[in-house]
């Protein structure tokens, strides 16, 4: 498996906002861990399971003027859909837009990235 067979959705409704031109992407989850104090022991640390949170990172060519713009979507909620090509594994959730860049450079493609926020779970 590569990069180029996950497929990356950020979409609101049934406007899809990214997909085509996404070059790489990068999905992170986290879990805590909280100390517990323990009935039966105290020589050694015990911990259960904080709240879970995820992030997404997705990096883009601006194909279009129109692009410009993205800059514009902070702020936003968007619905996220990362799959296969084959569409046989999926994950799905909400997340807000943290942040949006954009490098315009003489002489290469303009490019930009979007970081995003999960709100709630990714199933």
């Amino acid at each position: 498996m590569t990069g180029q067979d996950i497929i990356v959705i950020l979409s609101q409704g049934s406007t899809v906002v990214a997909s085509a031109a996404i070059r790489s992407d990068e999905i992170n989850t986290a879990c805590p861990s909280i100390e517990r104090a323990s009935a039966t022991q105290q020589g050694w640390k015990e911990v259960l399971a904080g709240r879970k949170s995820w992030s997404l990172t997705l990096n883009y060519l601006m194909l279009a003027a129109a692009r410009l713009r993205d800059v514009l979507l902070v702020g936003q909620m968007f619905n996220v859909t990362i799959r296969d090509k084959s569409n046989t594994s999926t994950l799905t959730g909400k997340a807000m837009m943290t942040a949006a860049k954009q490098t315009h450079t003489t002489g290469n493609l303009c490019q930009g990235s979007f970081s995003l926020e999960g709100s709630g779970p990714l199933q």
